[in-house]
């Protein structure tokens, strides 16, 4: 029997039900691009690119299998059925589409697979394209990234071209890294089911991470959205209005001189001091608007350095913002530097301060699981479009980073929800 939802459950619940009927919001001002997007095995072709070579010696067989209409989560079933596993023994580093062709990198325990090799072969929606031998066993997020081959259809000649511009000015100056629509179920409302799941992560079950992991991507996605509407105002309103409205909306009243700063940037992502930054594509975080100039000595700097400094790396892609995905401890009940840092001792995950705690603190919850944090800003590369004026056609290939969404890319290119059929 479900248990009863608490006060804060209830708020938490009210605005889970407004994610999936409100419109998504993506900071650009221009009307929809049409096109279609079917996603099928024909159309959506997605290849996992590993973290690292593969050493080809070890007690573990690395299998780059070849996968159709079929889940990760299937995959790796059949696989331990035919090996004569359990499911735990394989090894895979995320979840791959269903309704599409997939080639992603499994491993299982090579004495099985050389014992069972037969019955894997026979799997008929399962083609093994490489196999080889490693030391380790491959966890999830195991990757380097994935590369897309996408079609897109419908599409008149005066679309592609907007369609083109788009695509190569989110190469160069990046897209925001929403969680697909695949990371929500079926009919999009997994998450609702998390609420109810009081087991600590390592007492869950795989269904049970899944929803608790879809809890933690709609926190991020709403998190993602009021983010871009802060950045909408900079863009759109002068520095005065700017600032009434940061006042009046969000009650952040950062000195005139450091808006300025941030206003002048034009970043497609406005920072706010104390955002947790990344070095991209991986690497250390640190707080944005803290990072002091190595060439200088510290007394020597000023803020106005600091930020030029910081702002400067944010527009050449060297670092981005980051997101917090939540999870237990993570709750925050005060801007204060000192509750900040207690928190952080408690949740394990290093999180937002000053300005940027402010908006962070209304989309971070208790739920059972391991916070950690996410790039809220991430960047195609090797992008290619072809256009194919007879049949209205438009083939695009890109590579994207480990847990970035192509359907995301897609939406973000269109300004608005990619509908799938």
């Amino acid at each position: 029997m479900e248990q009863a939802l608490s006060h804060t459950q209830q708020h938490t619940l009210r605005l889970l039900q407004q994610y999936n009927t409100q419109q998504r919001f993506y900071g650009k001002s221009y009307p929809k691009i049409p096109f279609l997007f079917t996603h099928n095995a024909r159309d959506f072709i997605v290849e996992e690119l590993p973290l690292y070579p593969f050493s080809n010696s070890g007690e573990h067989r690395i299998l780059k299998i070849r996968k159709k209409n079929l889940s990760t989560l299937q995959c790796v079933g059949l696989i331990a059925q035919a090996l004569q596993l359990q499911i735990k023994a394989i090894g895979y580093a995320g979840l791959k589409d269903k309704n599409a062709l997939t080639y992603q990198y499994i491993s299982v325990p090579n004495k099985a697979f050389m014992a069972n090799q037969a019955q894997v072969h026979a799997i008929p929606q399962i083609k093994i394209i490489e196999s080889c031998l490693h030391e380790n066993k491959i966890k999830i997020g195991h990757l380097r990234g994935n590369h897309f081959i996408i079609r897109l259809k419908k599409v008149m000649p005066q679309h592609f071209e907007r369609i083109q511009e788009e695509a190569f000015a989110a190469q160069q100056y990046g897209f925001p890294n929403f969680f697909g629509y695949q990371r929500f179920g079926n009919f999009g409302d997994n998450y609702m089911q998390a609420l109810q799941i009081k087991k600590p992560p390592n007492k869950q079950s795989t269904l049970q991470q899944l929803l608790i992991s879809s809890l933690q991507s709609v926190y991020f996605n709403l998190w993602l959205e009021e983010r871009l509407k802060i950045s909408s105002i900079m863009h759109n309103f002068n520095l005065t209005d700017s600032i009434k409205a940061l006042t009046s909306i969000y009650n952040i009243t950062m000195d005139r001189e450091i808006i300025e700063i941030l206003h002048k940037a034009a970043l497609p992502l406005t920072p706010l001091i104390g955002d947790v930054c990344m070095h991209y594509p991986h690497g250390k975080f640190f707080y944005f608007g803290e990072k002091q100039v190595a060439s200088m000595q510290p007394q020597e700097i000023t803020i106005k350095q600091i930020l030029s400094h910081d702002i400067k790396r944010l527009h050449q892609g060297d670092i981005s913002i980051t997101g917090l995905l939540s999870g237990m401890g993570c709750h925050q009940t005060s801007h204060t530097d000192n509750t900040e840092s207690k928190k952080q001792k408690k949740c394990h995950v290093k999180l937002a301060k000053d300005y940027a705690l402010h908006i962070e603190e209304k989309f971070c919850h208790e739920i059972m699981a391991h916070g950690t944090r996410r790039y809220a800003w991430v960047y195609p590369h090797d992008l290619h479009i072809a256009y194919h004026q007879e049949h209205a056609h438009v083939d695009m290939s890109f590579t994207l980073p480990s847990g970035a969404y192509a359907t995301s890319f897609l939406s973000y290119i269109k300004n608005g929800d990619v509908r799938i059929f």
